[in-house]
């Protein structure tokens, strides 16, 4: 298709003029022409294939939307066909771009987020206590109830995988919130739940230990530094290597300006030793939402408690590291258990966030011989 005929000369003119940035593709999203606004922005039409901005890469007429780091841009894609030649191609117009933090500060989205989540939560633990009930029941009659015990077991399962995309949303949501509850924390005693938790989780297939500084402190909403040390584990297990050993350190960085407080480095390290890969699985396949809101809950902390959050791909593992202010030790410190736990060591953000690795059954009361009887 070329550009010459006078059907594409007065699109030019129109869009020339336009303060829309605007780009013309053919049928495989190539560009063929720009207007000047589209030219002097970078943003995401500036390259030369739109193929990026659509699922599988196939064009689709009417609204888009395409996330780019922290910014959802609207998007409208228009399909058309010039009378001269039988090809189609696209216009496509940037109809104008929003910061995450502005649509999700939305009263009306936060309200209805939070009443979701809240509502999930509760019907898990509703479904949670029943099962247990229906447990401790099939344990009375013994002989028979191997089958049951498999099927609570799955019950389980379902329900940490139902819980875990709560999480990130429900903690983003509560951090935004200008009334977040923030208390002094002992990182050495969060640190040391989060590695028996992780332990717990991965069952005997992972080593899993820790080294912390004790005598450091920081100052936080306790369930969001909870959650982001379990989305560190998370993503330090889901690399391309299967995590041989997974590794929690916490230290003191001393500061040399006597004016600004020494600072606490958090790491969270993965290690394989055997070459073994990960096999992806199918929940890991598409989950572009929570890591949407993993990735922005990460800059909210940054922002609001001054931290800094990398992440790493080493030789052998994955390591993702958080730095927080240091403070003083506070008398009304409180360690408590978690939040998102049910019953004692049942659905931490931990065991949650590692769900799909889970390898311990809760329901084993009952013991299942190779044939398939009940002991």
């Amino acid at each position: 298709m070329t550009m010459t005929t006078d059907f594409f000369t007065i699109l030019k003119q129109i869009y020339s003029a336009s303060g829309i940035q605007t780009a013309i593709t053919d049928e495989s999203l190539n560009v063929l022409w720009r207007n000047p606004l589209s030219e002097s922005n970078r943003g995401p039409i500036s390259d030369d294939n739109l193929s990026r901005l659509f699922e599988n890469g196939v064009p689709v007429s009417g609204a888009v939307f395409y996330t780019e780091g922290e910014t959802i841009h609207r998007i409208n894609v228009l399909k058309a066909k010039n009378a001269d030649d039988p090809s189609a191609f696209y216009i496509v117009e940037l109809l104008g771009s929003d910061e995450l933090k502005n649509l999700l500060a939305s009263p009306h989205i936060k309200a209805y987020m939070t009443y979701l989540c809240a509502r999930i939560r509760e019907s898990v633990g509703m479904i949670a206590i029943s099962a247990d009930e229906i447990d401790a029941a099939a344990a009375v009659f013994g002989a028979g109830c191997g089958e049951v015990a498999n099927q609570l077991n799955t019950i389980n399962k379902g329900l940490m995988l139902i819980l875990r995309e709560v999480i990130n949303p429900e903690q983003l949501y509560y951090v935004l919130d200008p009334c977040c509850d923030d208390v002094t924390i002992c990182v050495a005693d969060e640190i040391s739940q989060a590695a028996a938790d992780a332990k717990r989780a991965l069952g005997r297939s992972v080593k899993v230990s820790y080294t912390s500084e004790k005598g450091i402190y920081t100052r936080m909403n306790r369930s969001v530094f909870e959650t982001i040390i379990s989305d560190m584990a998370l993503e330090c297990c889901c690399g391309k290597l299967y995590p041989d050993e997974l590794v929690f350190n916490c230290r003191s960085v001393r500061s040399t300006d006597p004016k600004k407080r020494d600072r606490i480095a958090i790491t969270v390290k993965s290690v394989n030793h055997s070459g073994k890969e990960n096999v992806p699985s199918k929940f890991e396949n598409d989950k572009k939402g929570s890591k949407l809101y993993f990735n922005y809950l990460c800059t909210v902390l940054c922002e609001k408690y001054g931290a800094e959050f990398t992440r790493s791909e080493l030789e052998d593992g994955n390591l993702c590291s958080i730095t927080l202010e240091a403070v003083g030790l506070d008398r009304r410190i409180v360690m408590s258990g978690s939040k998102f736990a049910i019953h004692p060591d049942r659905f931490s953000t931990m065991t949650l966030s590692l769900a799909e690795r889970h390898l311990e059954k809760r329901y084993k009361l009952i013991d299942i011989d190779e044939d398939g009887s009940a002991e």
